[in-house]
């Protein structure tokens, strides 16, 4: 892997982990909040709180492993911790669902409102700055590295900000009109924002469970870019695959069973720049090269 690659991901991974941080905070201050004071709007806000915490970790996970030089991407492990991300968020839908239930059947039913005080607003607001923090560490740090994965991360932050707002206008609402009607407003506009969060997670987590997250166009690209730029090897495959905002891409070489060790050493980093070269989406390449079977070397001749 390129040097300069290696540093603009190690600057990556130290924006994800304030970011997780940051996330995980913000959550746990909320649920806080939310057991002393309660409001089913503030509910929700931790509901799309929780959902961008898996996010963020999963963002995190992924460029640890991009990070992995000379390694293998470890797709296994990846997929199962795609799973039990699934599995956390399904679980946290459930328990809402069954508290957005409950409060239908008595609260809503009955007239009265949830959001009782002003005090809700200390976990959206504090919120709205966890997220702020997030968006200033994260821009700062597109701007430094220009990771395209840190965009995504600092533009997801800026809607999480309006989210935070919104939830806090809410609750103010809620507070001084006492209207179930009001409440169940603000709580269907919130849940907009944790649809938004949800999408993509499940995007790529579905995908990279699934195995679908291949990109058929640029592996082709790929594979025709190796094919035409180099000699006295077999290109088997290239296989480039998606993860979030990024590509690891795997090539498969045969080269000649008398080839040096210093020239796979050579070859191999010529291929890893060749690949880089195609898209600054490329953030990790895995190389295998293999021994060329006796028919291709008489092909070859």
């Amino acid at each position: 892997m390129d040097m300069g690659i290696v540093y603009k991901l190690q600057g990556a991974r130290r924006g994800f982990t304030y970011s997780v941080l940051l996330s995980a905070s913000g959550l746990l201050f909320e649920l806080l909040v939310f057991a002393l004071w309660g409001s089913i709007i503030l509910l929700t806000d931790i509901l799309h709180w929780a959902v961008d915490t898996v996010l963020e970790v999963f963002a995190l996970v992924a460029v640890y492993y991009a990070l992995r030089v000379g390694r293998k991407f470890p797709w296994g492990v990846l997929v199962l911790e795609g799973a039990i991300m699934l599995l956390s968020i399904i679980v946290a839908l459930g328990v809402y669902v069954f508290s957005f239930i409950g409060y239908i059947v008595t609260e809503y039913s009955a007239g009265s409102v949830t959001t009782t005080s002003l005090l809700p607003a200390l976990g959206t607001v504090a919120g709205a700055v966890f997220t702020l923090v997030a968006f200033v560490v994260q821009k700062k740090n597109y701007e430094e590295y220009g990771l395209q994965v840190l965009k995504v991360d600092y533009t997801h932050a800026l809607i999480d900000l309006v989210a935070s707002f919104v939830s806090t206008a809410g609750i103010v609402a809620a507070y001084y009109t006492r209207s179930t009607n009001v409440e169940v407003m603000f709580v269907f506009v919130s849940m907009m924002f944790i649809i938004h969060s949800l999408v993509e997670i499940l995007r790529d987590v579905v995908k990279t469970v699934t195995g679908s997250n291949i990109d058929h166009e640029l592996s082709m690209k790929l594979y025709k870019k190796l094919l035409d730029e180099l000699h006295d090897v077999v290109v088997n495959d290239v296989v480039a695959r998606r993860i979030g905002s990024f590509y690891a891409v795997e090539a498969k070489i045969q080269v000649k069973p008398d080839t040096k060790i210093s020239t796979v050493h050579r070859l191999r980093r010529k291929i890893v720049k060749k690949i880089h070269e195609e898209s600054d989406l490329i953030y990790h390449v895995d190389v295998k090269v293999y021994p060329m079977p006796r028919r291709e070397r008489r092909k070859m001749k």
